[in-house]
């Protein structure tokens, strides 16, 4: 009685959702004070003029002007290649290897891979996802092909181009980006995307000559050798740069969206060329049926994903990031690496062995940027229950 005497008044506060709904609603009194400036704020966006359709379109391309570049310059290739010299394409075919060394150089630049070893910790996700990645998926996705293959529904260009994308890594830059939004564990994004990008240089040549050896004649010693000099050699450059020359490292962490921009552009170029020395011609259906497993294959292993993460009992931030992590393929790495291994092989249109990751990756980003707000709220109401748990648990007072 004494205790509950000295104790001070309790002051009433409305609950979290109350007022909520009352700074939306400011006609109502008595409650809550509304701030001029804010609705004056307010009134200002509501009466600005919507963007027309010029500035919505202007805004949809500089979103995604890879995605748009890539298709402009596969038809623009397509439709000039008739008519190309052979000492054009073999100037393509050598600016094409400079611009595989200098995305390499560039990314060995930015690849923060120290943070390798604070991640450590998470030995168990880590692998998971790894594993996840460069494992399951691979044999998933090859399984698939090969059945698409026998009943005709793709050809073999098609078929083990669709292979090969899922030899690849995840990506970087879109993993960090799309778990950041999402609310996941940034920390582990950039420790199994850094990680699975060096791991991809070895694994994606390795899974091209235990699963394609029967369907192509690519050397394995010969592609080894080109991924040491085009791939290894400046992405050794890059890292010995970004640790030993500071300034150098500062000048490349200043102007990084314009190295990023430059490397996208690089990549449209190796493109351009593939598909301007492409001399196969390519069925529309098969083509759109590709399409049709890309996706479906995409949806697929992100569901097996999210599910098995959450079997594994891996945190809400953890799933969240594993979902991108185990899923995600690289277009900045996987189009240099694709035309390192395939480049030369008489056997093996390399265009038809890229066009299914320049489908998988603007799949993913979609997907990914549809999800990000929801899995965002997701991971917000599991650290709410999880509070409300501890709250509750004995002992927490």
């Amino acid at each position: 009685a004494q205790s509950a005497m000295c104790a001070p008044p309790a002051v009433e506060t409305a609950a979290p959702e109350a007022v909520k709904a009352l700074e939306l609603k400011p006609s109502v009194p008595n409650f809550v004070s509304v701030d001029e400036d804010g609705k004056a704020a307010q009134d200002e966006a509501a009466a600005a003029p919507k963007p027309g359709c010029v500035a919505r379109a202007k805004a949809i391309y500089f979103g995604n002007t890879f995605v748009f570049n890539v298709i402009f310059v596969i038809c623009l290739a397509r439709a000039h290649a008739s008519l190309t010299t052979k000492t054009y394409k073999d100037v393509l075919y050598y600016a094409s290897i400079v611009a595989v060394v200098i995305i390499f150089l560039f990314t060995g630049l930015g690849l923060r891979t120290r943070e390798l070893v604070k991640a450590l910790a998470q030995f168990k996700f880590n692998a998971y996802v790894q594993a996840f990645n460069l494992g399951f998926l691979p044999v998933c996705v090859w399984a698939a092909s090969r059945g698409l293959r026998l009943v005709g529904a793709l050809s073999r260009p098609l078929a083990n181009g669709v292979a090969v994308c899922g030899f690849l890594p995840m990506t970087v830059n879109m993993v960090i980006v799309l778990t950041k939004s999402s609310g996941g564990d940034e920390a582990a994004a950039v420790f199994n995307s850094a990680c699975g990008n060096l791991l991809g240089v070895f694994v994606t040549p390795a899974w091209v000559e235990g699963l394609l050896r029967g369907s192509t004649n690519v050397s394995f010693v010969a592609t080894l050798l080109k991924l040491l000099q085009r791939v290894l050699a400046p992405l050794f450059v890059g890292q010995m740069t970004q640790y030993h020359l500071p300034k150098v490292a500062a000048w490349a962490k200043k102007h990084k969206p314009r190295l990023k921009k430059l490397q996208e552009y690089l990549l449209t170029f190796i493109v351009y060329s593939t598909f301007v020395r492409l001399d196969v011609d390519v069925d529309a259906a098969d083509v759109f049926t590709m399409i049709a497993v890309q996706c479906g294959l995409l949806f697929a292993m992100m569901g097996v994903a999210w599910v098995s993460l959450g079997a594994a009992g891996f945190s809400a931030e953890l799933r969240v990031m594993g979902l991108f992590g185990c899923t995600h393929k690289t277009v900045a790495m996987g189009v240099p690496l694709i035309t390192a291994i395939y480049e030369g092989a008489s056997d093996s249109p390399l265009g038809l062995y890229l066009l299914p990751l320049l489908v998988w990756h603007p799949a993913q980003l979609v997907v990914g940027s549809a999800l990000a707000p929801r899995l965002a709220a997701w991971v917000a109401s599991q650290a709410a229950a999880e509070g409300v748990a501890d709250e509750g648990a004995p002992g927490s007072a």
